[in-house]
């Protein structure tokens, strides 16, 4: 009998969440009716304490999640630094091609700026990227590190940033595509 309780133990935590066979919840419920130290370690788990009492601590401990909770800020932070970094790079690689030969790759490279725009700064990115791609144009443009005129950089800004809000646009349906698809 001794082993048939342990057995039994064993498959409580199972049995409690309708897990196991029908076969095996038969041979549980028949054990059950006629052993009384099982029963009760049914009554302990169905009252939540005896897995509290196995491990030694609280059921909900807040304490253990900070550190996780942390961490998982610090990445976030990495993250964002990560993208603002992109952004700023691809506007910069894109600007430079914009008077030379691989001028077409900004309708590609552009709609991925926007993507990381939407990425820092959520709905933000529709004025703010923007803003930031004209304040980029513009430092090239003084510092004449591209041959093009005043009126060629505020033109392909313009242009640059309908690509960008294209890739606002893109992240954004993705991102309510994705949200949708949880919500199910």
């Amino acid at each position: 009998m001794k082993t048939e309780c342990s057995i039994v133990k064993d498959l409580l935590p199972l049995y409690m969440e309708d897990m196991v066979s029908r076969e095996t919840a038969q041979y549980v419920s028949d054990h059950l009716k006629e052993c009384p130290e099982c029963r009760a370690e049914l009554a302990e788990l169905k009252g939540g304490t005896g897995l509290a009492a196995i491990e030694g601590k609280s059921t909900l401990d807040t304490n253990s999640a900070k550190p996780f909770q942390k961490m998982m800020r610090r990445m976030n932070r990495q993250f964002h630094m990560l993208a603002y970094s992109l952004i700023i790079f691809f506007i910069f690689l894109g600007f430079a091609w914009t008077a030379g030969e691989n001028l077409m790759y900004n309708s590609l490279i552009m709609p991925i700026v926007g993507v990381f725009g939407y990425y820092v700064f959520k709905w933000k990115a529709v004025y703010k990227v923007p803003v930031l791609l004209l304040l980029i144009d513009l430092a090239v443009f003084a510092f004449q590190l591209v041959e093009i005129g005043f009126a060629d950089t505020i033109g392909w800004t313009f242009i640059y940033s309908i690509f960008v809000l294209v890739g606002v646009a893109i992240a954004f349906l993705f991102h309510y595509a994705i949200k949708k698809e949880d919500q199910k």
